[in-house]
């Protein structure tokens, strides 16, 4: 192997190395985008069940 195929060799072990950080970023990502969805729904539910409560409160 000449010093040209090692460099070669080091710059595609690097390339895909970083390939592999970039789609566990891009899952831990998505993952993130899920849970601040579920965590905004369960706010809104909250909020709703807070105001149906507080309309039948005034309402009897």
């Amino acid at each position: 192997m000449t010093r040209i195929d090692a460099a070669i060799r080091r710059i595609e072990e690097a390339i895909n190395h970083r390939a592999a950080d970039h789609d566990a970023l891009r899952q831990r990502h998505d993952a993130l985008r899920g849970e601040v969805v579920r965590v905004i729904a369960d706010i809104d539910g909250m909020a709703g069940a807070g105001e149906a409560a507080g309309l039948l409160g005034e309402q009897g």
